[in-house]
């Protein structure tokens, strides 16, 4: 994209850009010291905050809650055996000692040292606010550490924004959020005791952390907006500031023509980026991410509905489609949890510049979440054995990472998701998944049978031959039925009847246009499902079969009665198919499937709309 200098006047123009740079612009005074911008000033809050005899009226809250925090931290639960917590629970940590940039015998600097020796406990804290971590440095100060409070209880401590995992395994692990929360707790219940200048600091202070760890989704589409119509001026204006980027491809032209611009062209540039840094920086970060313009393109190869996926800038994330159908059978997590689903899959970039993939059983109903737990434990899924503990909302069933070796080429990175999402191990997952969900709905009170591995393959077409036999056993005609790549529709006489009544879609509807269709697919995770779909057809006529099923018993969704509605699903069932080279067990479960008494039912109620008296009598 070429710049030109009437695209700075266009962004000073910005209405959006106005409004975001307002956002940032908000008084805080921590900000004018440039407190958020140095990890060694957030190492001095910290500071502050652990020492129970400084000023700031919290006593031992803080390190007795970071205590407690790092205790009940999912990634920790392996560190906690011969940990004596309760022992430290109600303890006096009066004596804590706050050390900052202990000097270690290789001449490196620990970031913070806190040792208590009432309780004879020291915390080795690395604080990673926005740097990344040096090679063998964690083992140096572990090792500093032991040779020098060896009969002490030593817990390093890896201190990040996003809860990195650190390259050394003793570290236990604990993020910003923590922080966050820690100090929100105490301003809530401790108001009336904190003097008014901390208390203003400490709100000055989680203002920052906020706007670090808070995805504010308002500043984040103000910035997408902004950066989509404004992308040249927003480039020239960080990148001729930033030459690190001059070694990627990508922006080799841009550079030339920075690089043309005579001294004042560059030094007005200058002026310009220092004045509403913050503000470009950030939308140039969120514009020109290229996880989630990989996501992006990923989500549209993989025909992934919008409804089931956010383009979150750091963890976009998603759900399988046929997911939704769990609902009944999982329950629904706490409200806010992702995309408000019981099981969830997202990207992120590791700290050590790979790309991994997560798949999670979230904060579902205790009940249901065991059950499910349990039921993926049979089917040979492996997860910590106090995930299963009452309390435990959040259970990793899936990890995996790949290589990416340029992080600014969207491409690479659009092909790292691909082969993740493709991998046989996360379409097995998929499978024992589906299998486990099923178990519950069908033995909820027999034991568990656990399926072998070696019968999982990667998802693929949908089986020709086993389709052709269940539709020359049911008679339909062949232009009566389609088979593509994993589905296969059919429609029955009646829907083809039905059309002299109501009319045919309104639009291009599979390539029938009728009224009702049929079809089987190859879901992702191996189940075989039927689904029975009412199409888009004229309002009116949408209206009147929708109203008339409800009289017969057939409950439909209020937005399925709207003058836009365009497909309503009546029935859908699945079935997991353990070898899908079997074309007979194939055959045998469409026809299971087909003949369900609930679908039976459903096709004699539609029956009746041949005959309106007949449905307005029943």
């Amino acid at each position: 994209m070429t710049y030109s200098p009437e695209a700075i006047a266009q962004l000073e123009h910005s209405k959006e850009f106005a409004r975001l740079h307002q956002k940032f612009h908000q008084f805080n005074p921590l900000k004018v010291l440039r407190v958020d911008q140095f990890e060694i000033r957030h190492s001095n809050v910290l500071a502050w905050l652990l020492d129970p005899n400084e000023n700031h009226q919290l006593g031992s809250f803080f390190v007795k809650k970071l205590l407690s925090r790092l205790v009940t931290r999912t990634e920790n639960e392996d560190k906690l055996e011969g940990f004596d917590f309760l022992s430290y629970l109600y303890a006096s940590f009066s004596d804590a000692e706050v050390n900052r940039e202990v000097k270690t015998e290789t001449n490196r600097y620990i970031d913070l040292l806190v040792v208590v020796p009432s309780q004879r406990l020291v915390f080795v804290i690395e604080n990673k606010f926005h740097a990344g971590e040096s090679h063998g440095q964690l083992e140096d100060y572990l090792t500093y550490a032991r040779s020098y409070f060896g009969e002490y209880t030593i817990i390093p401590i890896f201190l990040t924004l996003t809860s990195d995992s650190p390259s050394y395994p003793d570290y236990w692990i604990v993020d910003y959020h923590d922080v966050l929360e820690i100090i929100t707790l105490h301003l809530e219940l401790h108001r009336d005791a904190i003097s008014d200048n901390v208390y203003e600091f400490l709100m000055y202070y989680t203002a920052i952390l906020q706007e670090e760890l808070v995805q504010d989704e308002e500043a984040i589409q103000l910035a997408l907006d902004v950066y989509q119509v404004n992308q040249a001026a927003i480039d020239v204006l960080y990148l001729s500031q930033h030459h690190v980027y001059r070694k990627q491809p990508r922006y080799h032209q841009l550079f030339q023509q920075v690089d043309g611009f005579t001294n004042s062209h560059q030094e007005a540039l200058k002026r310009i980026y220092e004045k509403k840094k913050q503000t470009i920086d950030y939308i140039f970060k969120m514009g020109s991410n290229v996880l989630r313009e990989a996501f992006l393109s990923f989500v549209q190869i993989e025909k992934i509905p919008q409804e089931s996926y956010k383009a979150h800038v750091q963890a976009p994330s998603f759900i399988l489609p046929e997911w939704v159908d769990f609902v009944e059978t999982i329950g629904e997590p706490e409200q806010g949890y992702w995309l408000g689903h019981g099981l969830i899959i997202w990207f992120e970039r590791t700290w050590d510049e790979r790309l991994k993939v997560n798949i999670e059983v979230g904060p579902i109903p205790f009940e249901e979440r065991l059950k499910l737990l349990t039921a993926l434990e049979f089917q040979g899924i492996s997860f910590r054995t106090s995930a299963k503990l009452e309390g435990k909302k959040y259970t990793k069933i899936h990890t995996q990472t790949t290589e990416v070796l340029d992080w600014a080429n969207k491409q690479e990175i659009l092909e790292g998701m691909e082969r993740l999402y493709h991998d046989p191990d996360i379409n097995s997952t998929f499978k024992k998944i589906a299998l486990a969900v099923e178990t519950m709905e069908k033995e909820a009170d027999e034991q568990i049978e656990s399926v072998g591995s070696d019968a999982y393959s990667v998802a693929g077409k949908i089986s020709r031959g086993a389709f052709l036999k269940f539709v020359e056993s049911h008679g339909i005609l062949e232009d009566h039925y389609r088979i593509q790549a994993r589905n296969a529709a059919f429609l029955i006489p009646t829907f083809r009847e039905l059309e002299s009544t109501y009319g045919v879609a309104r639009e291009k509807w599979w390539w029938h246009n009728s009224t009702f269709t049929f079809w089987f697919e190859r879901l992702k995770d191996d189940r075989l499902k039927l689904i029975l779909e009412l199409g888009p057809l004229q309002p009116e006529y949408r209206l009147a079969i929708t109203e008339r099923l409800e009289t017969l018993g057939i409950s439909f969704s209020k937005q399925s009665k709207q003058p836009t509605a365009r497909y309503t699903r009546i029935f859908s069932k699945s079935k997991v198919v353990t070898n899908w080279d079997e074309e007979e067990v194939i055959y045998e479960e469409m026809e299971r499937l087909f003949s369900d008494p609930k679908n039976q039912d459903i096709l004699n109620k539609i029956e009746t709309l041949k005959n309106p008296m007949q449905s307005e009598n029943h």
